[in-house]
């Protein structure tokens, strides 16, 4: 699962992206707290950046990720990977622990804030117009990592800078499904502050380490 999202540097995201060949990410104001049906601006090619809305709508419900597992299982969705794959760059993204999974995390309300060690993060996408032409994308979820596991069963695709031309020029299914496996480098994972928990709030203090805790003390 995948369900709130944050851009707050632009400009370090779009540096990174011209290092990678792909200048054409627009600089945006801040945005802390990004919750899906929200308008993201995403990479389609080196020269193709689009801004289109969070969630895919499949018959009546709409869909902010999709397992990598779900497109091995449906070809509409597999082709959907193979001709309509994008990249969601983001600084952060947000988590609750999943007790259904995790039952040591019953009662316990609490949420992480996580990126990687330089605070930018390539997600993978599907893409896919809606009935009125709207473009929408979904974020693709695998298992977790050593770290992610600790308090959730899922974790979002993350490509690393090296293996974006291969992500989004790649014409064998098999190339693509070998980029879907769990993140592999350390990360950056600490509680956050509860503003988070509402859509309405947007400040830099969704992002912000609880004062009470020591940052991943619960998680390393």
């Amino acid at each position: 699962m995948c369900g709130r999202l944050n851009l707050y540097n632009s400009p370090l995201v779009l540096r990174l992206l011209t290092t990678l060949g792909i200048d054409l990410f627009p600089e945006r104001p801040p945005r802390y707290n990004i919750a899906p049906t929200a308008n993201l601006d995403v990479v389609v090619g080196a020269h193709d950046v689009r801004q289109m809305q969070w969630s895919i709508e499949f018959g009546k419900f709409r869909h902010p990720n999709t397992k990598v597992e779900t497109l091995q299982r449906k070809p509409h969705l597999e082709k959907l990977l193979l001709t309509q794959r994008c990249l969601v760059p983001v600084n952060r993204f947000y988590e609750w622990p999943d007790p259904k999974v995790r039952p040591q995390w019953t009662g316990i309300k609490t949420r992480f804030c996580i990126h990687t060690a330089i605070e930018v993060m390539f997600l993978a996408g599907i893409y896919k117009k809606n009935e009125a032409g709207t473009e929408q994308f979904n974020i693709l979820t695998t298992d977790p990592n050593s770290q992610i596991t600790e308090f959730h069963h899922r974790m979002p695709v993350i490509i690393p800078p090296a293996q974006v031309s291969t992500w989004l020029g790649a014409e064998q299914i098999n190339d693509l499904y070998a980029l879907t496996l769990p993140y592999q480098d350390e990360m950056i994972i600490y509680e956050c502050d509860s503003s988070v928990d509402s859509g309405r709030n947007q400040g830099p203090q969704c992002m912000a380490p609880l004062g009470h805790r020591p940052v991943q003390a619960s998680l390393l």
